[in-house]
C-alpha cells in the first residue's frame, strides 16, 4: 500500500518537473548554465527535490501509521477470535460429554431392559418347551397305546385267518382220505372241494371284516406312529390315499376281485406293492439282461452263419483264383511266343536278298501275328482284371470274418457280464422279497403279486373290478 502511494506521488512530481523544465528552458537556460553550471533541466529537478522528499516522507509516515494501526487491529481481532474459538470448543466439549453421558445412561437402561425382556422370554420359552415336551410325551404314549392296539388286532386277524385256512385244509385232507376209500369218490370229492372253497371264502370274508374294523380305527385315529409297530412301512403309509385305512381296504378289494387271498392285499397295503418295494424294477432289470443275452446270442449265431458263408465263398474264390492264375500264365506264355515270332519275321523282312513276293508273304504273316497278339493281350487283360476282382473279394471277406470274430468276442463278453449281473440282481431280488416284511410267515409269494390290473404303474381304486 505504501509503495502504491509513493508511485502516485512520484508520477505527479514527474509531471510537474517536466512542465517546469519546459517552461524555464526557453528563457534562462543559458544564463543559469553560466552561473551554476546547471542546465535548465538540472535546476528544475534541484528546485523540486525538497518538496518531493517531504511528500514522500509524509506519505511513508502515514502509511506506516496506517500499517501499525491495521496490525494492532488485526492482532486484536485474532486474539478475540482465538478466545471465541476456545470458548466454543470448551462449550462443544462440555456438550459432547453431556451427550455421551446421557447416551451411556440410555444404553445402560436399554441393556438392562433387554436383559430383563430376554430373561422373561427365556423363562416363557422354557415353559413352552416343557409344555410341548409333556404334550409330545403324552401324545407318544397315546400313539404307542393306539399302535399296540392296532398291532394286536392286525396280528390276531392274521393269526385267526391262518388258523381258519389251516383247519379248512385239514378237514379237506381228512375228507379226501375217507373219500378215496368210499364209493362214488368223484361226487364226494367235489362236495369236499366245495366245502373247502366255502370255508376259505368265509375265512377271507372274516379276515376282510376284521381288517375293515381296524381300517375304520385308522381313519378315525390316523397316526404315523403305527409304523413303529412293524405292521406298516413308513414309506407306504397311506401312500396315494387319504389315509392308511382306505389303502388297506382298497388293496384287499383288489385282491379279492382277482380271486386272491385277502391277506395278499392287506400285506401289500402295509408293506408295499412290487412297484413301491423295488421288486418290479429288479424284475425288469433281470428281464432286460435276459433280453440282452437272447439278442446277443442271436447276433452271434447270425455272425457265425455269415462267417460260414464267407468262408465258403473264399474257398470257391480260391479255386477260381488258381484257375485264373493258370490262364494268366498261359496267355502270358502265348504272348511271349507270339512276340518272338513277330520279332523273327521283322528281322527276315529286312533281308535285302528277299524277293518282293517273299517280303509280302512275310509281312502278311507279321500282320496276322499282330492280330493274334492283340486278341491274346485282350484275353490276358480281361483275365487279369477278373483275377484282381476275385482276389479283392477274398481280401474283403477275410476282413469281414476278422471283424465278425471280434464282434462275437465282444458279444460273448457282454453275455458273460449280463449273466453275472443277472445272478447279482436275482440275489438282490431275493433279499428284497425277504426284507419286505421279515417274519410274517406267509409263504405264498404275496410280495411279487401284481395288483395293478390296469397296468398304469399305480395300485389304487382304478384297479378294483377290472
Amino acid at each position: 500500500m505504501k509503495n502504491k502511494q509513493n508511485n502516485r506521488l512520484f508520477d505527479k512530481s514527474l509531471k510537474l518537473v517536466i512542465a517546469t523544465i519546459f517552461s524555464f528552458s526557453l528563457i534562462n537556460s543559458p544564463l543559469l548554465f553560466k552561473l551554476t553550471d546547471i542546465s535548465e533541466f538540472e535546476s528544475v529537478a534541484h528546485a523540486k527535490k525538497s518538496k518531493e522528499e517531504k511528500a514522500a516522507e509524509k506519505a511513508e509516515k502515514d502509511a506506516s501509521k496506517a500499517e501499525q494501526k491495521a496490525s494492532k487491529e488485526a492482532d486484536k481481532a485474532a486474539e478475540k477470535a482465538s478466545k471465541d474459538a476456545e470458548k466454543a470448543a470448551e462449550k462443544a466439549s462440555k456438550d459432547a460429554e453431556k451427550a455421551a453421558e446421557k447416551a451411556s445412561k440410555d444404553a445402560e437402561k436399554a441393556a438392562e431392559k433387554a436383559s430383563k425382556d430376554a430373561e422373561k422370554a427365556s423363562k416363557k420359552a422354557e415353559k413352552s418347551a416343557e409344555k410341548a415336551s409333556k404334550d409330545a410325551e403324552k401324545n407318544e404314549k397315546k400313539a404307542i397305546k393306539f399302535t399296540n392296539k392296532v398291532d394286536n388286532k392286525i396280528g390276531k386277524a392274521f393269526e385267526k385267518y391262518a388258523k381258519d385256512i389251516s383247519k379248512a385244509q385239514e378237514k379237506y385232507q381228512k375228507a379226501a382220505q375217507k373219500i378215496a376209500e368210499a364209493k362214488n369218490p368223484d361226487k364226494k370229492i367235489q362236495q369236499a372241494e366245495d366245502k373247502l372253497a366255502n370255508r376259505l371264502s368265509k375265512a377271507d370274508d372274516k379276515f376282510v371284516e376284521d381288517l375293515n374294523k381296524v381300517s375304520k380305527q385308522l381313519v378315525k385315529n390316523e397316526s404315523v406312529s403305527l409304523v413303529n409297530s412293524g405292521w406298516v412301512s413308513d414309506k407306504v403309509y397311506s401312500k396315494d390315499f387319504l389315509n392308511h385305512g382306505q389303502r388297506v381296504k382298497t388293496y384287499v378289494e383288489i385282491a379279492k376281485a382277482q380271486g386272491l387271498p385277502a391277506y395278499v392285499g392287506a400285506l401289500q397295503a402295509n408293506f408295499g406293492n412290487p412297484y413301491e418295494t423295488g421288486i418290479v424294477d429288479l424284475q425288469n432289470q433281470i428281464t432286460d439282461l435276459n433280453n440282452v443275452i437272447t439278442q446277443n446270442s442271436q447276433s452271434i449265431q447270425n455272425l457265425n452263419n455269415q462267417i460260414t458263408l464267407n468262408s465258403q465263398t473264399i474257398d470257391a474264390n480260391l479255386t477260381t483264383i488258381a484257375t485264373l492264375e493258370t490262364e494268366v500264365a498261359t496267355f502270358n506264355s502265348q504272348l511271349t511266343d507270339l512276340n518272338n515270332q513277330v520279332t523273327d519275321l521283322n528281322i527276315q523282312v529286312e533281308n535285302p536278298e528277299l524277293t518282293e513276293e517273299e517280303v509280302t508273304d512275310l509281312q502278311s504273316q507279321i500282320d496276322a501275328l499282330n492280330i493274334t497278339v492283340s486278341e491274346t493281350e485282350a484275353q490276358f487283360n480281361a483275365t487279369q482284371t477278373q483275377l484282381d476282382v476275385v482276389q479283392n473279394e477274398v481280401t474283403t471277406l477275410e476282413s469281414d470274418i476278422t471283424s465278425s470274430t471280434t464282434q462275437i468276442g465282444d458279444l460273448e463278453t457282454d453275455i458273460a457280464n449280463a449273466t453275472t449281473e443277472i445272478s447279482i440282481t436275482e440275489n438282490e431280488l431275493a433279499a428284497t422279497i425277504e426284507n419286505v416284511k421279515p417274519g410274517v410267515g406267509v409263504e405264498s409269494g404275496w410280495e411279487t403279486v401284481n395288483l395293478d390290473t390296469n397296468n398304469d404303474g399305480v395300485v389304487n381304486e382304478a384297479d378294483v373290478n377290472i
